[in-house]
């Protein structure tokens, strides 16, 4: 913004409000991430006498079942104060923390995954990234950027901090000192946070456009401009998955080490988190539904090199692009909707975005698996997602031509 009567500019500087908010709700969220649940995995396989594919099977049906109520738990962020919202996010959060650290009986165990899963991978992330796109309109992008730090974060440090307590605590004892931190220190400094942030209807006079002034859930599935953005951000949470999942036959094939997907791991967050932060800027510089067109191609290119490169360079040029696109995906699909829809409802609809995506991120390993147990070919399997990557998103991207990127 400049100034008419001094012609200096007073843009706002520094991270927006929401920003800090969106940043710390993110990294609270860890909690119920499935990276900080799983490194206690093998404690809970041998205090509750479970085999490997039972756990996954109650984590699998705890992680789909509050993966789906957010379809309509979503929907709380368009009519509750975001203080409010977030206290039941960490209460569901620091319950669950502690019923997995009183568990005897396995159920309590269960009741707490699912617990840290609504309130952690859904609600919690799912407030940090409406309140980051929702409230920052003039540096949305940036904001929403700053929830995918949180996350980063939290993976980046999150397991080193778990591996040293678990040195010093049990485990069951590091659970309930994570649930008092929750109570403690998370809840006070997010009521904080999201305090000054104002009630969640859309102000009036606000440039994004409301296309259906009281959208339904089911409607959005008729809705032609959100089923072409999910055809495209929905791509690069199944295909990581799928691939992380898999990552064990693709060494198999490829001779990966390892210590070399270790490393693989770290270019990831790296590539992850640089294109966030330049993912952001350009969202502020032109608009979500243009960055859209790119996002596909680093990963495209990743899987290409499966089929056509050696081993090392293949698993270089893999994580790299996954990060890459990991990282654009995160901000495109936290600002998009507003560019479509406007704020009015963006809890509701970023919930059924999140619902339908642990759906598919469900689906993703299960064809995967099929495809290289028919033995498709990995050059077969990049050539394809080189198509889908360059045709669909300019195919699929709604309202591109003229669009100015502004709010």
């Amino acid at each position: 913004m400049v100034s008419a009567a001094s012609g200096v500019s007073t843009a706002p500087r520094g991270l927006p409000p929401a920003g800090r908010f969106a940043l710390c709700a993110a990294l609270v969220s860890s909690v119920g991430q499935t990276f900080f649940i799983g490194l206690f995995g093998a404690d809970f396989r041998a205090d509750f006498g479970l085999s490997e594919a039972a756990l996954g099977a109650l984590y699998g049906g705890a992680t789909l079942t509050s993966g789906l109520l957010m379809f309509w738990l979503g929907g709380i962020a368009d009519h509750w104060l975001l203080r409010r919202a977030i206290i039941l996010s960490t209460l569901l959060l620091a319950t669950g923390a502690a019923l997995i650290g009183l568990a005897g009986p396995v159920w309590m165990l269960v009741l707490g995954l699912f617990l840290l899963r609504l309130g952690g991978q859904g609600l919690s992330g799912h407030l940090a990234v409406v309140a980051a796109a929702r409230y920052a309109r003039r540096r949305r992008g940036r904001a929403v950027a700053m929830a995918s730090y949180g996350f980063i974060l939290g993976e980046a440090s999150f397991p080193l901090i778990v591996a040293l307590a678990l040195d010093l605590v049990r485990w069951q004892q590091l659970w309930l000192l994570v649930s008092a931190v929750l109570l403690l220190v998370a809840m006070p400094l997010l009521y904080a946070l999201a305090r000054p942030l104002p009630a969640p209807e859309a102000p009036a006079g606000e440039g994004s456009p409301t296309p259906e002034p009281a959208m339904k859930r089911h409607r959005l599935f008729l809705h032609g401009g959100f089923l072409r953005v999910l055809c495209i951000v929905l791509l690069p949470p199944v295909l990581i998955t799928a691939v992380f999942l898999h990552q064990g036959t693709l060494a198999e094939l490829l001779a990966w080490q390892r210590a070399d997907i270790a490393r693989g791991f770290v270019l990831f967050a790296a590539a992850q988190a640089l294109m966030a932060f330049s993912g952001g800027r350009l969202i502020d510089r032109f608009s979500a539904r243009w960055l859209l067109r790119f996002a596909l191609i680093p990963a495209a290119i990743g899987m290409l090199g499966l089929g056509l490169l050696p081993s090392g360079p293949a698993l270089w040029l893999l994580f790299a692009g996954l990060g890459m696109t990991a990282g654009l995906n995160g901000v495109i699909s936290g600002a998009v909707w507003v560019e479509l829809f406007g704020t009015a409802q963006l809890g509701m609809i970023r919930g059924v975005y999140a619902a339908v995506m642990v759906v598919s991120t469900a689906l993703g390993p299960v064809l995967l698996g099929w495809l290289l147990g028919l033995g498709v070919s990995l050059l077969t399997l990049g050539l394809a997602m080189v198509l889908y990557a360059t045709l669909v998103p300019t195919l699929a991207v709604p309202g591109i031509r003229g669009f100015a990127g502004r709010d």
